[in-house]
């Protein structure tokens, strides 16, 4: 069973208000739950459904989460409905506390390729680039005030559990932060639709810190006059420009491939 008072603030952490104020946000899908569990995220609290239960990915996860003594809650399929955000909710949903890092943090670790994103808004975007820097090796990405919420559903959603693989500081300011990178000795390569040098001219042995702008409107000109390097990805067809997402895509390959000449690629 659920309280009517523990619905409620479950419901709250479906807004972007509830999540800030209470520093938690909710993910669903055995995909997802099964990432976070195994991640070392907090996981409060998971709520399942019977029909989940009864599944044969419902008795495999359950069994992992009961030997890492996660705390599961069986509450009927209405609930789950209720607290879910997809259409054809999966029957379990999860409660995870946010993890608040700095860049002092980060920068403590000495990540080899740092990805920064200025006023990215779109959340399907967010997440592609999420996952697809979690593949690349990436080891931090930084988040600037104006980017969408790191916590939206669909941006959780779309990373398919990469989100629990790394770390991530948002709300930064960024005029602030990139000095501070250039002193940890980050060299700052920006994305730049014209003037920049092609990514395979370019070396990306040291350390380095991508920083990839708004959907619309690029990288500031702020962030472009910190730049050590800029690049710019030559369009061959029609089309005006490159999605974000698959920008950042194409040059953090390049820098992976770069760092990993050695391996059996």
């Amino acid at each position: 069973m659920i309280s009517k008072n523990l619905l409620k603030q479950l419901l709250e952490l479906q807004t972007k208000k509830g999540r800030k104020l209470k520093d938690k946000f909710l993910i669903e899908g055995a995909r997802l739950c099964q990432e976070a569990i195994q991640s070392d995220w907090a996981v409060e609290q998971i709520y399942y459904s019977q029909s989940f239960k009864d599944s044969e990915a419902g008795r495999k996860f359950l069994s992992q989460a009961k030997q890492k003594k996660n705390n599961l809650l069986l509450v009927q399929e209405k609930v789950i409905n209720k607290i879910a955000e997809t259409e054809t909710p999966q029957g379990i949903v999860a409660l995870v506390q946010k993890k608040n890092f700095s860049v002092k943090q980060v920068l403590t670790k000495n990540p080899e390729i740092v990805l920064a994103l200025e006023n990215v808004k779109d959340p399907g975007n967010l997440g592609t680039i999420i996952r697809t820097a979690d593949a690349c090796g990436v080891d931090a990405i930084l988040l600037s005030q104006g980017t969408v919420e790191l916590y939206n559903s669909k941006v959780i959603r779309t990373t398919m559990g990469s989100i629990f693989h790394l770390n991530l500081v948002d709300k930064l300011n960024f005029p602030e932060v990139m000095p501070e990178l250039k002193n940890s000795g980050y060299q700052i390569a920006a994305t730049s639709p014209q003037n920049g040098k092609r990514i395979d001219q370019l070396d990306f042995s040291g350390k380095i810190c991508l920083l990839i702008g708004n959907e619309a409107f690029g990288l500031s000109e702020q962030m472009l006059k910190l730049a050590d390097i800029k690049i710019t990805l030559p369009i061959f067809g029609k089309a005006e420009s490159l999605n974000a997402a698959v920008a950042c895509g194409i040059i953090l390959y390049q820098i992976a491939l770069q760092k990993n000449k050695s391996s059996n690629l």
